[in-house]
This record gives C-alpha cells, sequence and structure tokens, in this order.
C-alpha cells in the first residue's frame, strides 16, 4: 500500500524548512552539515478545511489491480473501514485516474466521513461521503484538479469548499501567527463543509499545504479537536512544562484518547482488556511523536512522563 503521510504542527515545518535551507551536504565522515548562511525563504501556503473522518486511499496500479486502503492497512470486504470499500465498490471509479500517466501507481487520497464515522462535527449529520485532498503517482504529489469528482455517488473535492491562503516568512513565522488562529477559530465555529450541504455546526480545523512543495504540510485544529490542550493554537516557542503531571494533563485529552479508539476501529482490533498494552503502545507514541519538542525544552524525565501517559490512558481505556 501506499500510506499517506502524517500532518505535523506548524513549529515541525518552520523547523523542517530552515533544516532544508541550512543543509549544505555531507562532511567526509558522512554526517550532515548544516549552516545558516542567509535569510530563510518565505512560502506560499494554501489551507483547505480538515475534516473528521477516517483517512482513506484508492490506489490503481499498473498490474491493473485497485487497491482501498486506509491510513494503516489494505482494505478487503471481510475487513472494511467503516463501509468505505464497500461503498466504492459499487461505484464507476475510472474517472479518478483518466489522465494520470504512471509507471508503478497513481493512488487519490481523501476523507471517508459523514454518518457515524466520528462524532461532534456538522458533517455526522450527512450521508458518507468520500471528500479527495491529494493524489500521488509515482512518489511525487501532482496538483490535484478541480473537476475532479461525482457528487451523484458521494464524491467530492476538497477544493468545491472554501480555501484560505497564508504567506509564511520563515524568518519571522510567528508573524502570521495569528491569522492562522482566526482562520481556525472561523473554521470551528461554523464547518464551511456543513454549510455548504446547509448544516450548521463545529468544524475540525485547516490543513496548510505548500503551494510549491506539497511535502511541506501542517495541521491547525481548533481546541474542540486539537490532540493537547492549548492556549493558543500552533505556539511557535515551545513552552517548557512546570511538572511531569501538567504535561500529561495538557498531552493526554479526551480527543487523543478517542483519535486512539478510532486506531482500533479502522484496524478492527477489539476493544478489549486484553488489548490494552497494544492501546497503550499507540497512546505513548503518539503524544512522543506530536509533543517531542515540548518534552524536550521541558526538561522532565522521559521514562516517568512515559508511565504517568500510561498511568491515566490505561484507567480511561479499561472504562471503555
Amino acid at each position: 500500500m501506499k500510506k499517506y503521510p502524517s500532518i505535523e504542527q506548524f513549529r515541525n515545518v518552520i523547523r523542517d524548512v530552515r533544516a532544508i535551507h541550512d543543509y549544505q551536504g555531507k562532511d567526509e565522515e558522512g554526517k550532515a552539515i548544516y549552516q545558516h548562511k542567509d535569510n530563510y525563504p518565505t512560502l506560499k501556503f494554501k489551507g483547505t478545511v480538515k475534516l473528521h473522518g477516517t483517512n482513506s486511499g484508492i490506489a490503481a496500479y499498473s498490474d491493473g489491480r485497485i487497491e482501498f486502503q486506509s491510513r494503516e492497512r489494505v482494505l478487503s470486504l471481510e475487513q472494511d473501514n467503516a463501509g468505505f470499500m464497500a461503498t466504492m465498490m459499487t461505484k464507476d471509479l475510472t474517472f479518478l485516474f483518466s489522465g494520470l500517466s504512471f509507471k508503478e501507481y497513481a493512488v487519490v487520497y481523501g476523507e471517508w466521513c459523514g454518518g457515524n464515522i466520528q462524532k461532534g462535527v456538522a458533517i455526522n449529520e450527512l450521508e458518507k461521503m468520500f471528500v479527495i485532498f491529494g493524489i500521488k503517482v509515482d512518489d511525487v504529489w501532482v496538483e490535484l484538479p478541480k473537476h475532479l469528482y461525482d457528487n451523484e455517488n458521494g464524491i467530492y473535492n476538497i477544493l468545491q469548499f472554501p480555501t484560505y491562503e497564508v504567506e509564511i516568512d520563515f524568518n519571522n513565522p510567528e508573524l502570521v501567527q495569528n491569522k492562522i488562529i482566526e482562520m481556525t477559530i472561523s473554521v470551528e465555529e461554523c464547518c464551511p463543509v456543513g454549510k455548504f450541504f446547509n448544516k450548521e455546526g463545529v468544524g475540525e480545523g485547516i490543513v496548510f499545504t505548500c503551494t510549491t512543495n506539497q511535502d511541506l504540510k501542517f495541521k491547525s485544529k481548533g481546541e474542540k479537536h486539537s490532540a493537547s490542550k492549548v492556549k493558543t493554537l500552533n505556539t511557535v516557542d515551545t513552552e517548557a512544562m512546570a511538572s511531569i503531571n501538567e504535561f500529561v494533563e495538557l498531552a493526554v485529552t479526551e480527543n487523543r484518547l478517542e483519535q486512539g479508539i478510532s486506531y482500533f476501529k479502522e484496524n478492527n482490533i477489539e476493544v478489549d482488556a486484553k488489548n490494552t498494552g497494544q492501546f497503550l503502545g499507540w497512546i505513548v507514541k503518539d503524544v512522543l511523536k506530536e509533543e517531542k519538542d515540548t518534552l524536550e525544552a521541558s526538561g522532565l524525565d522521559e521514562k516517568k512522563v512515559k508511565n504517568a501517559i500510561v498511568t491515566k490512558a490505561r484507567i480511561w481505556f479499561l472504562n471503555q
């Protein structure tokens, strides 16, 4: 399968852009050389509505195979993901790949959302639908055509809905932070996709993608959907945590724990006490991945933090 990459935070993109810019090659021992010689670039990012559903994809291979996938695995009718494969198999999908020339594969990524897939957002009052947000051909992202949709068959295009633009000066990225926050709050207060279908309610946030390098993406969620409790969305400067308990309270939120349950459902793992270890492993890994820089800035003992995460997550999971 061709897995969709995880989308990180604004601070992670700042780090990546600066590292790419400062990279000067490798020394004689093969170690990377980083040196800041001139100003960082100013890049344009396009924002699209982040939908609260389950990541899905349809891949076409050069040997004629068609695969349906979730974020983590190839689907089958016996082990589907919220009915995505069963639904898509009944539709004519040839239009998705028309005009795409590929040597190995082409994959159309999107969000399978609506219905009972998730909860707490406007779009869950709608029929299930597949909303396309990206196309990759032979490991290269290609521009998403605006006309790629089939509304009558429940296949939409994220570009059919409102989009957002922001220009980021990576010498002073904090200057654009308030604008990103304002955009995100507006989406959370009234989901543009829900409103498109005359359903008003809460939205999840925005995904920002660089217009010249689609590998550079970051997500901006409202407080109701953020996996971490933050006073300011997408804070650029990591704030050192005063204690392990404070860190765990901020990082191990109800939303993050619910994401762990969604991961179980996507992979047909039973929500049962016998799988507690697998759930705790996912939570710890997810926290350390997304909050690594905050943890490092806090100077806390990682082993003790892991133990505290496990303690809180175990109690929550067993109560499920």
